[in-house]
């Protein structure tokens, strides 16, 4: 049946793991909100309504998504299909890697589903999940519970320098015990921006959209879930080696529990709506600087940046390390997010007072956008 209990709204626990996925001594391990409200867990088969519910707009968001950037780029290009197991829809697990290469735009883009139902966790991957699902409930994710999973992920790399790469996902991570109706289900998600120029009216415009999306789910708690939000991203996507941010961030949110809100309203409407929001806070952008002149300078510093975006997501990312930890991994669609074309230079110096220094800046030392 359903089980009520008082749980947090958030318990957004953020962290920098060094390459062996420890905590970094000395790093502040970055933000947690708690907001108290009522909630519910659900049982498994109202759990399952949901995760299909949830595996079915994954499926028809990338549709929608891929057609609003094909439509962009404007060169004709198209989204090759790559589909393996049950491409995510039926009752098995599999998905479909859909991707852009040579655009106009977009140098290279993914925009990758991956559903898998009736999965059981192994000792490892338990391990991690419950590292941070403990705090938040009294069900601990553990060996041989089954799961299933479904995320929508999106990263489009920009051809022009003046325009940025943009990445996003929305996901659902539901783990039943087995045997029992006990369940527990959350989401994770965002969307952000790797700049290598800094026009900071598009990143004011970009923070704004997903800090009005928290305030019109949220109300009154709306600026203080983004506010969280927004700093669990320029934790999440840092580089401690280097101590600079991979870009100017957005959001990111690895664990909201399926079924806490305030003022009772579930989480599920909230990430479609991130989701929702994912074409127009690029569109904009693109269409300012898409036409911005740029020279040999400029694409050598774009492939230097791409460089720290490739470190990151082979050192640090946890879903690159968790999608190649697996057995046989479908290494290609893993390895999508990498850019196309990247750089590395020896020592390079950034010229103080340059375009380039004024990028940096905000990546070594995040600033307050909205």
């Amino acid at each position: 049946g359903m089980v009520t209990l008082t749980a947090t709204l958030f318990n957004i626990i953020f962290f920098r793991p060094d390459s062996a996925g420890a905590f970094v001594p000395g790093v502040s391990t970055g933000a947690r909100l708690v907001l108290r409200a009522a909630a519910e867990i659900s049982d498994g088969a109202g759990a399952s309504e949901a995760f299909e519910l949830f595996a079915t707009f994954v499926l028809k968001k990338q549709i929608e998504f891929i057609e609003r950037v094909e439509t962009l780029d404007g060169s004709g290009t198209k989204f090759s299909m790559d589909t393996w197991g049950s491409g995510g829809s039926g009752t098995g697990t599999g998905g479909t890697t859909r991707v852009i290469q040579g655009g106009d735009v977009v140098e290279k883009g993914a925009a990758s589903v991956t559903v898998v139902r009736d999965g059981i966790l192994s000792a490892d991957r338990a391990a991690a999940i419950s590292t941070r699902r403990a705090v938040t409930s009294g069900i601990v994710p553990r060996e041989g519970d089954v799961y299933c999973a479904a995320a929508l992920s999106v990263v489009l790399h920009s051809r022009s320098p003046m325009v940025p790469t943009f990445r996003s996902d929305v996901r659902m991570f539901l783990v039943r015990r087995d045997r029992t109706d006990e369940c527990l289900a959350w989401y994770g998600g965002g969307a952000d921006l790797t700049p290598y120029y800094l026009f900071e009216e598009d990143v004011t415009e970009f923070h704004g959209r997903y800090r009005d999306v928290c305030i019109s789910h949220f109300g009154v708690d709306g600026r203080a879930v983004y506010d969280a939000m927004k700093l669990g991203c320029d934790d999440y996507f840092y580089l401690p080696a280097r101590d600079e941010r991979r870009g100017t961030g957005g959001i990111f949110f690895d664990d909201l529990d399926s079924e806490t809100g305030a003022a009772g309203k579930s989480a599920g409407p909230f990430v479609r709506a991130v989701a929702n929001e994912w074409a127009p806070s690029y569109e904009a952008i693109v269409g300012r600087r898409r036409d911005l002149e740029y020279g040999e300078r400029q694409r050598q510093w774009q492939l230097l940046r791409r460089g720290r975006y490739l470190e990151f997501n082979l050192l640090y990312d946890r879903g690159v390390r968790f999608g190649l930890a697996g057995i046989n991994p479908r290494v290609e669609g893993v390895m999508v997010s990498a850019p196309p074309l990247v750089a590395w230079e020896y020592n390079h110096n950034v010229e103080e007072g340059s375009d380039e220094a004024a990028l940096m800046k905000v990546l070594k030392k995040p600033k307050k956008w909205v």
